[in-house]
């Protein structure tokens, strides 16, 4: 498996993103760009410029609409084919993360806890037809501590926030109130990441663990202890596996040991738990992980600027199949 290395950004990578079919991979970064390319080939196709650093970008799913959230206030959308801004709304603070609903008839967007202004999570309709896209619906409570990223539940029916304080809250968009704080990590949540389907999540901190939760009861089902760091997290739609990315901090590693090995992203077979292998590639810490949907390929984006796209093998998919439960069929 030799891994296509993507190099165009300067700075570090905030996100690495597939479209639903997963032949476009969408990158987003600290020097003000999101670059689009092609998976299967790594041939580049355009680049969107944003006014400030892009901290997290979405996709509708019928590949038409790229939204950007970024550090000059900015919440933007635009056409993907074209590379034209169709809409943009301004915030106090600078946004620090966005998502489509399911369904891609809303949207939420997380601004930043500086300057006196609380972390809010704002939600928007999205109308395809109207020229004016963005329409301001509702905004949740603040948790009063910064949100690091925000996600809709199954259905649309709640809102997933992971929080500085190392809490996952939970809000309800019905009554658009908090309903319900999950305390397990003691250091800040960096990601939250769901399985296909959303029945499982999976939260990524900086207290070195990852943790998967049953998503109709929120029951903690197993967590993974890598030692260091998790910013990102990557679930095979295909396989019983994860893959977890990270490792120190730029300003810590001058005062910790630190070797390339340590910012190796790291396979684990998510019901027993162990440690499958490791990928080494990235010389600073990953910041971002993300599957196509056919759990084919995966790509790496990191603190260097690097992205690395690795279309797996076919050994891979073969290596355990032995641990793939297959009922009789009934005759």
């Amino acid at each position: 498996m030799r891994p296509i290395s993507l190099r165009l950004h300067e700075r570090p990578i905030t996100q690495v993103l597939f479209n639903r079919e997963g032949d476009l991979l969408f990158v987003a970064a600290k020097d003000k760009l999101v670059s689009l390319w092609y998976t299967a080939n790594g041939e580049r196709i355009g680049s969107y410029q944003c006014g400030g650093v892009v901290y997290s970008i979405d996709v509708s799913q019928d590949s038409k609409y790229l939204i950007t959230a970024s550090a000059d206030a900015k919440a933007r959308v635009w056409d993907v084919s074209s590379g034209r801004q169709l809409d943009s709304t301004d915030f106090e603070v600078s946004a620090r993360s966005i998502e489509f609903s399911q369904g891609d008839k809303q949207l939420l967007v997380v601004t930043d806890q500086v300057m006196g202004c609380q972390a809010k999570i704002h939600v928007f309709d999205f109308d395809k037809d109207e020229v004016r896209k963005l329409n301001k619906s509702y905004t949740l409570p603040s948790p009063q501590c910064k949100i690091t990223q925000a996600t809709w539940g199954p259905l649309n029916k709640t809102i997933f926030a992971s929080c500085e304080d190392g809490a996952v809250r939970i809000y309800c968009t019905e009554k658009r109130e908090l309903i319900k704080t999950i305390l397990d990590h003691n250091k800040l949540v960096t990601r939250i990441e769901w399985t296909k389907h959303r029945i499982m999540f999976m939260t990524c901190s900086k207290d070195g663990t990852a943790k998967l939760y049953d998503t109709k009861t929120l029951k903690l089902l197993r967590t993974f202890d890598t030692g260091r760091p998790i910013n990102a997290a990557g679930i095979s739609p295909l396989k019983p596996h994860v893959i977890l990315g990270g490792g120190q901090s730029a300003e810590s590693v001058t005062t910790t040991k630190v070797d390339a090995s340590q910012f190796k992203v790291r396979f684990f077979h998510i019901v027993y738990g162990e440690e499958l292998g490791g990928l080494i590639g990235h010389i600073g810490p990953v910041h971002s992980i993300c599957f196509t949907p056919d759990g084919k390929t995966f790509a790496t984006g990191g603190e260097e600027g690097l992205v690395q796209v690795n279309h797996l093998d076919e050994s891979y998919f073969e290596f355990d199949d032995d641990l793939v439960y297959n009922p009789p069929v009934q005759h």
